[in-house]
């Protein structure tokens, strides 16, 4: 009993693992290349090929794997993605959104 629900718990790991990959690296292609100098971090090459390669490798690991050396560095970038470099990339006003300092006109 306690085995099943241990694999099952590391399935359901794999495959938010995964989903938060790919949102990840859809995201970060969505920013253009000028929020990530105005945000003070890498390019947007690299973090599309460390998302890219996150992604991969979670979807490699979707049986459970998850726990080994390369889907923890898996969940390492991607929550660096989702903690440190996203937040940043908002403040800048990636993807074309106006922010509030940006608009213009009324009173």
């Amino acid at each position: 009993m306690l085995d099943s629900l241990q694999n099952l718990i590391l399935v359901a790991l794999s495959v938010a693992l995964f989903v938060a990959a790919v949102w990840g690296l859809i995201d970060a292609l969505r920013y253009p290349e000028s929020s990530y100098q105005a945000a003070g971090k890498q390019t947007r090459t690299l973090w599309a090929v460390l998302l890219g390669a996150s992604t991969l490798v979670s979807f490699l690991l979707l049986g459970g794997g998850v726990m080994s050396l390369f889907g923890i560095a898996s969940v390492v970038i991607v929550l660096l993605y989702f903690v440190d470099v996203r937040p940043k990339l908002q403040q800048y006003g990636g993807r074309g959104r106006r922010t509030p300092r940006q608009q213009s006109g009324g009173w």
